[in-house]
């Protein structure tokens, strides 16, 4: 597991880990009487397409894991579809914006936070350490011109090279605006100061005014200490990503009421993609305060892998809804239990994760991590090695072989290359003469001794291992998976 994340600097700050296209939510209110309003932002960014609400009762159809396990090895689709800000390009960040109550009904807070990868950014030698630095410049503007805008020089250091490597979520970086009610355009740029690698978003975001009494959409965090009052900023570190890993720490949502009369019932709920429950708590409101803070925290044992929606509920009637995700990593994104099983059909331990799908519900979260340790060759580092070059080799396998006219990981050759790796030898044979002759590749492996043959019969391109080489395949591969 990761270790916490730590503040480089004062909030608001980046932040150093261990470890929605609108980038902040919608809500629709429903209450039976106009006595709660939801503080929502509606945002609609030209790098993406609108997340898609659902009420509660409605199903989604699920495609073939085949379909999705490829979407699962680009996690930043998962993200979008959520309606989070997603860069597509090298730095690969990702980003949410939420708002809160400001000090007077005219000065509202923007909270803008940004998840970083050390792997998208260069770093230097700086002494005995590993330097990075990178910019990020962003405004609000309406059309009188620039409301607000911040601009920020940030430096990471770490003192290993493996850090500089890191892939999964390292950074985050947060950054509160003041601004009045209105609709207005956010302009971001995030630059690495030590190479040409930049990533650039924009759009529109409507900064709601606060009602008499209202409540606003939960904000995912690593951590938070509520505010006593409207004249300072929570004391907080946003999850930008609305993610988790599963069987990790709880999942927790901030959210703020406004005004709200002592006694006032929230109810929260989390369910999957097919609108089942897996976990219901509710908070009473303790006091008409201008405001006052709450945290929801959701235990890991109760969420499976996959897509959330958590739901706010008065008086019985959906309120607001977010979506959140379980990841099985920080690198990759996948439906369902269901799927892992699949995906990592080749994977050497996979009498190991069978037990995983075969714990009851409650158990499930307690033994993958069971599984994800038993595999991971350096416990020391917060990735699990083994199950990061399995799915590293299905991405090179997935595009490699795709010219089969299906999902190149599930053609034989991408089955052979993901349990072995490269072989040590290639000899083609495509060329031969198809008159008399036939179109075979063969495959040498010195290190197991072992040669394999495919063979184009059909002529069309999709290569097939002969029954001895299919054989000789599954003897070392057995081997690999009972060493």
């Amino acid at each position: 597991m990761k270790e916490p994340p730590r503040l480089d600097s004062p909030c608001p700050a980046s932040v150093a880990c261990a470890r929605h296209p609108p980038i902040a939510r919608t809500a629709e209110v429903a209450t039976p009487r106009p006595t709660l309003r939801l503080l929502a932002v509606p945002l609609v960014l030209v790098v993406g397409a609108c997340a898609s609400w659902r009420r509660v009762g409605t199903t989604e159809q699920q495609a073939p894991a085949a379909q999705q396990l490829p979407q699962a090895l680009e996690p930043r689709n998962t993200f979008r579809e959520m309606g989070l800000l997603t860069d597509n390009g090298p730095l690969g960040f990702i980003g949410s914006v939420n708002v809160l109550a400001g000090r007077t009904p005219d000065s509202m807070l923007v909270v803008l936070g940004l998840s970083l990868r050390n792997q998208g950014l260069t770093f230097r030698r700086d002494g005995d350490a590993f330097l990075a630095e990178y910019s990020v410049d962003l405004s609000l503007r309406n059309d009188r011109g620039i409301a607000a805008r911040a601009t920020r020089e940030e430096r990471i250091r770490v003192h290993a090279f493996q850090e500089t490597q890191r892939p999964d979520e390292s950074v985050i970086f947060q950054q509160f605006l003041t601004v009045a009610p209105g609709n207005y355009t956010l302009d971001l740029s995030v630059r690495d100061r030590n190479s040409p690698n930049a990533g650039h978003v924009e759009g529109p975001v409507v900064v709601p005014a606060v009602a008499a009494t209202a409540i606003s959409l939960p904000l995912a965090v690593y951590r938070v200490r509520p505010r006593a009052s409207l004249d300072s900023a929570p004391d907080i570190v946003l999850n930008p990503r609305y993610a988790i890993q599963y069987g990790a720490d709880t999942l927790r949502f901030y959210l703020e009421a406004y005004h709200l009369a002592a006694g006032t019932v929230i109810t929260a709920t989390a369910t999957d993609v097919s609108d089942r429950s897996a976990w219901t708590d509710s908070l009473r409101v303790d006091s008409a305060a201008p405001v006052r803070g709450y945290v929801l925290g959701i235990p890991p044992e109760r969420l499976s892998i996959g897509r959330y929606n958590l739901h706010l509920l008065q008086n019985g009637v959906v309120i607001a809804t977010v979506p959140f995700v379980v990841m099985f990593s920080d690198q990759f994104a996948v439906a369902n239990l269901e799927d892992i099983v699949s995906l990592l059909r080749y994977f050497p331990m996979r009498d190991s994760l069978r037990s995983v799908t075969q714990a009851p519900p409650e158990e499930r979260a307690a033994a993958w991590q069971r599984f994800y340790r038993s595999t991971d060759p350096n416990p020391a580092t917060p990735e699990n090695e083994a199950i990061d070059e399995y799915l590293e080799r299905l991405q090179v396998a997935n595009l490699r072989f795709r010219d089969e006219g299906g999902a190149g990981w599930l053609t034989d050759r991408g089955e052979v290359f993901i349990a072995l790796g490269e072989p040590s030898e290639i000899i083609d044979r495509r060329t031969a003469d198809m008159q008399g002759g036939s179109r075979y590749i063969v495959w040498n492996y010195y290190d197991y001794r072992l040669s394999l043959t495919f063979i184009d019969d059909a002529g069309f391109g999709h290569y097939r291992l002969d029954p001895a080489s299919r054989s000789e395949f599954l003897r070392v591969a057995n081997r690999l998976q009972h060493p």
